[in-house]
């Protein structure tokens, strides 16, 4: 990792608004809560593992969930001191990193949240659960994210190292949760009866609050998603969260500025019902109350663009696709950059198609040389599109890359190679949409992906199986928590039906390996901007 010297008057990218000198490379003093971000592998994985050099090690996962910063500053302007470290990162730029030593060091701590927002950490989350009740037997734990709210009741009775879980939307109800443990003479006999949205135990047995808080608009506008000052290395923490379209120019772009990219907010919840997405309408309405969107206002997320610029952050992602927010929305949104000069690369992630209209003005208002619109067509068979949710034909993403080409604009087109439907006859229909689009898109300005799903926790798939003609294998939390622990290494077998969560109904239908081959040998000649199945979960 290349770190450019930072003048210490240099305005920090952490987003706090202090200079560099006051912010970056302080030894923290001891905070009565900590925050641990989890890696999909155990604790003790790497140090178990480093010395095979020839063993695959899987993805760690080191993206910390969009709304940490957001529920971490809720505290922080409570006046509750917060101290965060993300142990793969801290992995990656230390191999002695220690988090056992870490916390012992935290001599103050009474709360631990952890998050457990993406099913891919289900392992390395209560690994870390463990560890710190280990070290810091009386500080109490505290899970939150979309996974640990769809299984808190089995969370809590299957791990007694876990103490709280916060589920949906967590902002109110954990200050609450906090304010009162802290201030409590008697934590023990703390009342939490009347606390939204929390799961604990109440004499061995789990007990559910009602899900009494889910954030409206105002809400979301009062969240700082920008300040990341309390994360221990947040300034190589900004690397990660670049979405890197042209490898050159991201490795140039290190050399001058290592403050790549942070995603940022622009709405809750989703107004679709895609097959594998376990973020869908459905799963927030389950598991938030929530009803449909919430978006924030454009101004609001105009203000934080503005602070991310000016503390030197090259791109910005945004949460969801501002072209599905409406046109007086992203026409606001986009007027406000142009208004007050604000230049800075942004990552949409395009839902459906947006419009013509939509992608002159992005070319317009954003830094084209580190900014990127995708695409999920995810087959190029459009009955099997259409069934896990993308309703646009060949056609016409054909017309609106031409008009992203007029503009120059960085294009990620995602397939899927497991997806319901997908068969070998489906996957030519996929290799000659990507052949074609290979034609009509400059090599340099264009990315190609397609991986394998493994079954979302209540996606449309895990909840209506029947509807796609699979049958599913994965039910519980123990089943991702074991599929988490059997896939901390990569290997060939990730290129399998092995370890998705689900098959189809007519198994003999497809061969996934050959299907990864078959993908894979199809790129020859354009491997510039075609790359090939991971090898890894």
């Amino acid at each position: 990792m290349i770190i450019r010297s930072v003048g210490r008057n240099d305005p920090c990218p952490c987003g706090s608004g202090k200079k560099y000198k006051h912010c970056h490379g302080r030894p923290q003093p001891p905070a009565e809560v900590l925050y641990i971000h989890p890696a999909k592998q155990d604790v003790d994985f790497y140090a178990t593992m480093q010395a095979q050099r020839d063993t695959q090690l899987g993805r760690p996962y080191g993206l910390i969930p969009l709304g940490v910063p957001a529920l971490v500053n809720t505290l922080r302007a409570a006046g509750i001191e917060v101290q965060g470290v993300n142990f793969p990162l801290e992995r990656e730029l230390d191999r002695a990193f220690d988090l056992r030593q870490w916390l012992r060091r935290q001599t103050r701590a009474r709360v631990i949240l952890i998050d457990l927002h993406w099913y891919e950490h289900s392992y390395g989350a209560l690994s870390v659960a463990n560890v710190c009740k280990a070290v810091l037997p009386h500080a109490r734990v505290i899970l939150g994210g979309l996974t640990a709210s769809g299984f808190a009741r089995e969370i809590l009775e299957l791990f007694p190292t876990v103490d709280f879980i916060v589920r949906g939307d967590a902002e109110q109800p954990l200050l609450t949760l906090v304010q009162r443990y802290l201030d409590a003479a008697d934590t023990a006999a703390l009342a939490l009866t009347d606390v939204p949205n929390l799961s604990y135990r109440r004499d061995g047995a789990v007990v559910e609050n009602p899900i009494g808080y889910c954030a409206t608009t105002a809400d979301l506008d009062r969240l700082d998603y920008v300040d990341l000052s309390f994360m221990e290395h947040h300034a190589e923490y900004l690397v990660h969260e670049y979405l890197v379209t042209d490898l050159a120019k991201a490795r140039a772009a290190l050399k001058t500025n290592p403050y790549l990219g942070r995603w940022i907010a622009t709405a809750r919840g989703c107004k679709y019902e895609c097959s594998y997405c376990g973020g869908c309408k459905s799963a927030h309405q389950t598991l938030a109350a929530r009803d449909g969107l919430v978006p924030r206002s454009p101004e609001v997320v105009v203000n934080e663009l503005e602070r991310l610029s000016t503390n030197g952050v090259i791109q910005a992602s945004l949460s969801y696709d501002v072209a599905e927010l409406g046109d007086t929305y992203w026409r606001t949104l986009f007027s406000l950059m142009r208004q007050r000069q604000i230049k800075i690369g942004l990552y949409n992630e395009c839902f459906q198609l947006p419009s013509p209209q939509f992608v002159k003005r992005f070319a317009q208002v954003a830094d084209l040389e580190h900014s990127c619109l995708a695409f999920s067509p995810l087959s190029g068979n459009e009955r099997v599109r259409r069934l896990n949710g993308k309703i646009f034909t060949n056609g016409e993403l054909l017309n609106i890359l031409d008009a992203l080409n007029q503009y120059g604009i960085f294009a990620l087109i995602y397939f899927s190679l497991n997806l319901p439907g997908e068969t070998p006859e489906t996957l030519r229909e996929s290799i000659a949409l990507a052949e074609q689009i290979c034609q009509l898109y400059p090599p340099s300005r264009l990315r190609i992906l397609n991986s394998c799903h493994t079954l979302d926790p209540l996606s449309p798939m895990a909840v209506y199986p029947e509807k796609y003609a699979i049958s599913v294998t994965m039910r519980n939390f123990d089943d991702w928590y074991t599929y988490c622990r059997e896939t901390q290494m990569g290997g060939a077998a990730s290129r399998t039906e092995m370890h998705r969560g689900f098959v189809l109904q007519d198994p003999a239908a497809r061969t996934l390996e050959a299907m990864a081959d078959a993908w894979d040998a199809a790129r020859q000649g354009h491997e510039e901007c075609w790359w090939p199945i991971p090898p890894g979960w």
